[in-house]
């Protein structure tokens, strides 16, 4: 409120554009941060959704099935081998891939690397694991992805669990690929998957994955709504602080 009334009390003309100035780069830097937030992160997934895997976008997951899918160039593996993952099924614009146990664990493992000549993905940490998870640089459209999945020991068997981001507001989570079973283990392989809940969810409902796995549909069951609430708010915020400046 003081720096308000600075303002107004300003009767030379130059303090008057001085306090204007001030007032656009309030607008300004507000105007920044909600275009941050209705268009997520399109320099990759931060770290901190991890577990989750559901991007803030603010729109809800999709419930139908994943045109996406998740494979690899083996079906086993023993610690040292370099694994290809390829991530294909139509063009998308943002991604977020992990390895997991096959056994409900939400911890994902090391160590992701990438082709010599790619600038579209990049490693991320988790849980500050360097490169234990793969991500997009950039939202322009991309046909497929390839990169390496290097397990350092036996960890049992695992599968490769994605995040695809289509468009802004269409994405798929949990989208799963077959299991990679580890030649050192005894263990039976599980069918179907262990899906993942996270703790961001509202409802749960359960939804076909592109292998006919199960996967948990979260984030409430407003549909697109949330989206809609969203881009709400930010155009109310928008109006506020436009009617604070013209008020100067």
């Amino acid at each position: 409120m003081a720096g308000k009334y600075q303002c107004h009390l300003q009767s030379h003309p130059r303090g008057i554009k001085m306090c204007s100035s001030m007032r656009m780069q309030s607008v300004v830097v507000c105007l920044s941060f909600c275009v941050a937030v209705v268009y997520g992160y399109s320099a990759g997934a931060p770290a901190g959704v991890c577990e989750s895997m559901v991007p803030g976008h603010g729109a809800a997951i999709q419930a139908g099935p994943s045109p996406y899918r998740v494979t690899m160039n083996t079906t086993s593996y023993t610690a040292g081998d370099r694994i290809m993952v390829t991530v294909s099924g139509g063009t998308f614009r943002g991604l977020l891939v992990e390895v997991r146990l096959a056994d409900c664990s939400t911890v994902t493992y090391p160590t992701f690397s990438l082709m010599t000549s790619e600038s579209n993905l990049q490693t991320l940490a988790c849980n500050g694991e360097a490169d234990s998870a793969v991500t997009h640089t950039n939202r322009n459209d991309k046909t497929e992805a390839n990169f390496y999945w290097t397990p350092s020991s036996s960890l049992g068997h695992v599968y490769f669990r994605a995040t695809v981001v289509q468009v802004q507001n269409t994405y798929w989570v949990g989208i799963e690929s077959p299991v990679l079973r580890d030649n050192n283990s005894t263990d039976l392989v599980p069918d179907p998957i262990c899906p993942i809940t996270t703790s961001t969810a509202t409802t749960s409902s359960t939804t076909m994955g592109m292998n006919g796995t199960t996967t948990n549909q979260v984030g409430g069951g407003g549909g697109n709504n949330a989206g809609a609430d969203l881009r709400s708010t930010v155009a109310s915020l928008i109006i506020m602080m436009m009617a604070s400046f013209l008020t100067i």
